[in-house]
């Protein structure tokens, strides 16, 4: 009799060991997924903040060398040429980038578009494909030489300038 209750007691330690083991498969089953998921997702996520942050770096350098320029026509050539410069950049998933610069007497706008393609079918449905990526900048037209000219008229009036 009490070799039977030495086997059962070893029989019911085996069982515990067993239920332990299946739980930790189900587990990793479970989470690895979900890990896989999420970091796709923060990685795209990072992709698409890094190409909105450089189109409207762009956009700002577009518009602020068109405003320091100081004749209409250097403004219109400088702009046209970063926007030629734009089109060359590579990003980590934007398609479609299209660039777009007006420069008039008193400011200069500068606009970029893109799209941003989302991978998945639900994404998708939500999303009709893709993401719009849109950024602007607009700045004053700054004429440095009529500032300073108005600068050394002041100077003059209050008699300290030359």
């Amino acid at each position: 009799m009490k070799q039977s209750m030495g086997k059962r007691k070893h029989r019911e330690e085996k069982v515990g060991q067993d239920t332990w083991k299946g739980s930790y498969t189900v587990e990793a089953a479970v989470i690895l997924p979900l890990t896989a998921l999420i970091l796709a997702a923060v990685i795209l996520a990072a992709f698409y903040i890094h190409d909105r942050s450089c189109m409207q770096g762009m956009a700002c350098e577009i518009a602020s060398a068109g405003s320091n320029c100081i004749t209409q026509e250097q403004r219109t050539k400088r702009v046209a040429q970063l926007r030629q410069e734009v089109k060359q950049q590579r990003f980590l998933g934007s398609r479609n980038l299209a660039a777009s610069a007006s420069s008039g007497k008193t400011e200069v706008n500068a606009k970029l578009e893109a799209s941003y393609p989302i991978p998945g079918m639900v994404a998708r449905f939500f999303t009709k494909g893709s993401l719009p990526v849109k950024c602007s900048w607009k700045t004053k037209d700054i004429e440095p030489a009529k500032t300073i000219w108005q600068i050394r008229g002041v100077a003059s009036i209050l008699g300290g300038g030359t």
